[in-house]
């Protein structure tokens, strides 16, 4: 097993362009492979943020081109790779949104469909609705173990649900993925305090790639950047800020154990593993 090695989050302003945004993130993903990295993660949309209508008529294309650039990329590359949430056909004229991790073979390791859903107001002038076209994945994500640790991913708006992560812990994650489409507002008053608490009270590396920037003609839509690699105690270990880009950070395995065998708050919860 590879115990220290050097996580990559990489950062991009999507849009409706398929091509585009595959084309630049894969320039990114080859930046940060260069530069030592072995697990890279795309953030939430990251093949394709466009409109509802849109989503829907290109569902096909989004699903299809997006799986293929995934697997031909972690294996040309040999790496593992987190696409961090793109839409993929529910069955029912509706689409989840779904994370997925490829191994350095091009084999897919681990999907998650997105359980929780943003439909919110939060001041920046759009009235999110995600469940108007998006189907709640309603199952936990999976933990999955490989040869650079136990992994497992949430997405956006999971953050705000501390349980989700606490059942991940008793799976044994190490590294939990948490790619992000964040609103400016919110990733202003709540992004890097939600990522570090769930870091903190898990004792697992938390890795957040993030979209950043405008991202419709109409400047509506913003996202808040910062991307984010945060240590089990809490540390910020890189910060993307708010241009396109990657951040990179060496995480070792090691270090989770000993803090976890130092400071077993997760063995002292009193409901943890109870069945009450």
């Amino acid at each position: 097993m590879l115990e220290s090695y050097k996580v990559a989050v990489v950062q991009v302003t999507s849009n409706a362009r398929v091509v585009n945004n595959l084309t630049t993130c894969r320039r990114f993903i080859e930046e940060a492979k260069n530069a030592g990295a072995t697990l890279i993660g795309l953030p939430e949309n990251f093949s394709f943020m466009g409109s509802e209508s849109e989503k829907k008529n290109l569902i096909g294309e989004i699903e299809s081109e997006t799986f293929s650039f995934l697997k031909e990329t972690s294996k040309e590359l040999q790496i593992y790779l987190l696409g961090g949430g793109f839409p993929t056909d529910a069955g029912n004229g509706k689409v989840f949104n779904t994370a997925t991790l490829i191994g350095p073979d091009g084999e897919e390791l681990f999907r998650y469909h997105k359980a929780h859903l943003f439909n919110a107001k939060v001041g920046d002038g759009v009235d999110y609705r995600e469940s108007n076209s998006t189907e709640s994945g309603k199952k936990l994500p999976n933990v999955v173990e490989t040869s650079i640790g136990k992994i497992s991913s949430a997405i956006c708006y999971d953050i705000r649900f501390p349980e989700l992560f606490r059942e991940l812990s008793k799976q044994g994650c190490e590294i939990c993925f948490l790619p992000a489409a964040f609103t400016v507002p919110t990733g202003i008053a709540h992004w890097e305090v939600l990522l570090r608490a769930r870091a903190i009270e898990n004792l697992m590396f938390i890795i957040a790639p993030g979209q950043t920037g405008v991202h419709d003609p109409h400047g509506k839509r913003k996202t808040y950047g910062h991307s984010m690699i945060i240590s089990p105690w809490g540390e910020i270990l890189a910060d993307a800020g708010t241009e396109p880009g990657f951040a990179i950070a060496e995480i070792s395995l090691p270090s989770i154990r000993e803090i976890r065998a130092n400071f077993p708050a997760l063995e002292h919860s009193l409901f943890l593993n109870s069945k009450v």
